[in-house]
């Protein structure tokens, strides 16, 4: 499981449009708008796209910018311990 802090930048006037759009998307959640038309959001994703996530959060109307500020992988919750310690280990 990868999880990612991303920021997002939305023109004045088009937050609640950005809010709306980052809804739509899969493992996007929006926790918190800060001022000047930024919202903090987590992708949550499993197959490492968080890259393609990112851009098509860029290209909802009303985005201005989305910057990946924070990321974290790990092993699949679904894993016995040792297993994950392997995989870890082997990548």
């Amino acid at each position: 499981m990868n999880i990612s802090g991303v920021l997002v930048h939305a023109r004045p006037g088009h937050i609640e449009e950005v809010r709306r759009g980052l809804a739509a998307l899969e493992g996007v959640e929006v926790h918190a708008a800060a001022p000047h038309n930024r919202l903090i959001v987590t992708v949550e994703e499993a197959d490492g796209t968080v890259g393609k996530t990112i851009l098509e959060i860029e290209r909802l109307p009303g985005v201005l910018a989305a910057a990946l500020v924070y990321q974290q992988s790990d092993p699949d919750p679904d894993l016995r311990y040792e297993e994950a310690c392997d995989a870890t280990h082997t990548a």
